[in-house]
């Protein structure tokens, strides 16, 4: 009786020791961070037509152009835009590369997630919209005179510039990547 209980427990005690073992190997990954080039947009002009219903917005700029906005369901007090209020809009994108070495690297797949902030007071339209988007993939081509790196996630590929070029030759196809691509847009209406 005691052998059989003895056994039990010491197959217990080499099982239990085994299991978190296995259960807590680290994943083979280093990584080395690398900058793309970020780019800055603005956008101004007069409101020539607000449709609540389609949520677009029409704006003549100041050449005289017109540009159609299709404004986001997260922005509130569309209402309260009217024709002839001034539209301002800075859009600001970034990307940072991150690439994975060893033996986990190159994993597929997309994060998003992102927020509204609205600025605070007032009766018209005004904050700041931050979408961030996480990519895990690949990189399938590196062009060194055009200084840009393709990546091929789960479900796109993307071209990215990088910044400082002499790091291109750091990278190889097949390296894994993560991209982390932030999309920061802030807007104001003014009265004329």
């Amino acid at each position: 009786m005691m052998t059989k209980h003895t056994t039990a427990a010491a197959l217990f005690l080499s099982l239990s020791l085994a299991l978190p073992a296995a259960v807590q190997a680290q994943p083979d990954l280093r990584s080395q961070p690398i900058k793309a080039v970020a780019v800055q947009s603005t956008l101004e002009g007069e409101v020539m037509v607000v449709n609540t219903d389609t949520r677009l917005m029409t704006i003549r700029l100041p050449d005289g152009s017109f540009e159609v906005l299709r404004i986001p369901p997260e922005v509130s007090r569309l209402d309260r835009v009217r024709i002839g209020n001034q539209v301002r809009l800075t859009e600001t994108t970034t990307a940072v590369l991150e690439v994975q070495r060893g033996r986990d690297a190159g994993a597929m797949g997309r994060i998003a997630f992102g927020g509204v902030e609205r600025a605070p007071g007032g009766n018209r339209p005004a904050g700041t919209m931050r979408n961030t988007i996480r990519l895990y993939g690949q990189i399938t081509g590196i062009d060194q005179s055009a200084g840009t790196v393709q990546v091929r996630g789960a479900d796109e590929t993307r071209t990215f510039e990088i910044a400082d070029k002499s790091l291109l030759g750091q990278l190889k196809v097949g390296d894994g990547v993560v991209v982390t691509i932030r999309d920061t847009i802030t807007g104001e209406i003014t009265v004329r």
